[in-house]
């Protein structure tokens, strides 16, 4: 890294280290339990507010991510409402959307997510072929957020060009 070094770099740092081991969280709790905890969903939300000043976001930049995390989470309710997904999805995938804000990486996200989520379906089918006596469970969605999160996280984090010294 070429940027000096400062408190508010390892704050930086420490979140994003925090932010992806939330997803690696949510993910063993969506394949166990099939729900996503909502104080793992509040911390990855709240937790974006000091990373955003950490980083040097604006209140503008922060403003604009809330709005875009708001969108999310009313379309996700439109779809845990349809019965499509799950609430503690929606939940996740706004929060996910709050550190990624407004811009073509949102895109990429939501489009990681769909194949991720496609491929999850086809193992859970297949498992579901191998095993016909057993109870049938929901897909566990978050692992597909998690998945297109952890896609985000890798090609943006500071952490990750820290360990890489880009």
């Amino acid at each position: 890294m070429t940027e000096t070094w400062t408190w508010l770099s390892g704050l930086a740092l420490a979140l994003e280290l925090a932010f992806a081991a939330a997803m690696l969280v949510a993910a063993g709790c969506d394949i166990a339990w099939r729900r996503l905890p909502n104080w793992l969903t509040a911390g990855v939300a709240i937790a974006y507010l000091p990373w955003a000043w950490a980083v040097g976001f604006g209140w503008i930049g922060i403003a604009v991510a809330a709005a875009v995390g708001a969108v999310v989470l009313g379309v996700g309710f439109g779809l845990f409402a349809a019965g499509v997904i799950g609430g503690g999805d929606a939940k996740l995938a706004a929060a996910v959307a709050l550190w990624i804000g407004l811009s073509f990486e949102l895109i990429r996200f939501f489009l990681v997510m769909s194949l991720a989520g496609g491929i999850l379906a086809v193992i859970v089918l297949a498992g579901r072929a191998f095993a016909p006596g057993r109870p049938q469970r929901p897909l566990p969605y978050g692992v597909a957020i998690a998945a297109a999160a952890l896609d985000f996280w890798m090609r943006h984090s500071h952490a990750v060009c820290w360990a890489t010294a880009c």
